[in-house]
C-alpha cells in the first residue's frame, strides 16, 4: 500500500537527515497544483530532483529504512557494493561535509569471532597505509554494534565495471593498471 505524504514525511523527520525547517521551506515552495502535495512517490522523486535526498535515501525512507542511513557522524548517501563480509556504501561527515566510502560489516559477520579480528586487522593494516595507489582509511568505529571503516571515497568505476561497459583494454591502458596495482602492492 502506498504511503500519504504525511506518512513520508514523519519518516523523513524520524531519519534526521533534512532538517525540518528545510523541509518545511522546501514543501512551501511547491505549487499548489504539484502531484508532489498529495503523492509520496512524486513528494520522493521531486526531493530527489531538486538534490534534497539521494535516490537511495528516498527509497531508504519510503521503506521505512531511514533509520539507517545515519553511522555515527555520517549521512548515508548511496550503496556502492556489497559483499559477503558486508556492504561498502557512500556517505559524507555531518560537520565536514567531505564524501567517503564506508565499508560496514554485516550483522552476520559480526557474530563470528574470527571474522571480526579479521575486520579489526583489516582495520590496523589499513590505517597504517599511505600511498597514492591505496585508497586512504579516515577512521574506524563502531555504533550499535555496527563495526565499519570509513575510507577516501574515489569517484568513477571500478576495474571490473569498466571492461564490462567497455570491453578488454588495449594493452597500453592493461599495462597502467597493472602498473599502478603492482606499486599499491609492492607498497
Amino acid at each position: 500500500m502506498p504511503l500519504t505524504v504525511e506518512q513520508f514525511t514523519e519518516r523523513l523527520t524520524e531519519a534526521g537527515i533534512l532538517p525540518d525547517e528545510q523541509f518545511r521551506e522546501f514543501f512551501a515552495s511547491l505549487s499548489q497544483q504539484s502531484p508532489a502535495r498529495s503523492n509520496s512517490e512524486e513528494l520522493a522523486r521531486e526531493l530527489v530532483r531538486q538534490k534534497k535526498l539521494t535516490k537511495f535515501q528516498a527509497e531508504q525512507i519510503y521503506l521505512g529504512k531511514g533509520a539507517s542511513l545515519t553511522l555515527g557522524n555520517y549521512v548515508i548517501l548511496d550503496k556502492l557494493g556489497q559483499g559477503g563480509m558486508g556492504m561498502v556504501l557512500k556517505a559524507e561527515h555531518k560537520r565536514m561535509k567531505r564524501q567517503v566510502a564506508i565499508k560496514v560489516m554485516s550483522p552476520a559477520a559480526v557474530k563470528t569471532p574470527d571474522a571480526l579480528k579479521r575486520f579489526h586487522r583489516e582495520v590496523e593494516a589499513a590505517a597504517k597505509l599511505t600511498h597514492p595507489n591505496i585508497v586512504a582509511a579516515h577512521d574506524a568505529d563502531e555504533v550499535n554494534k555496527t563495526h565499519f571503516l570509513v575510507m577516501e571515497y574515489v569517484e568513477g568505476s571500478d576495474l571490473s565495471a569498466l571492461v564490462k561497459k567497455n570491453g578488454p583494454f588495449n594493452v597500453e591502458q592493461a599495462v597502467r593498471c597493472i602498473i599502478q596495482a603492482a606499486r599499491g602492492l609492492e607498497y
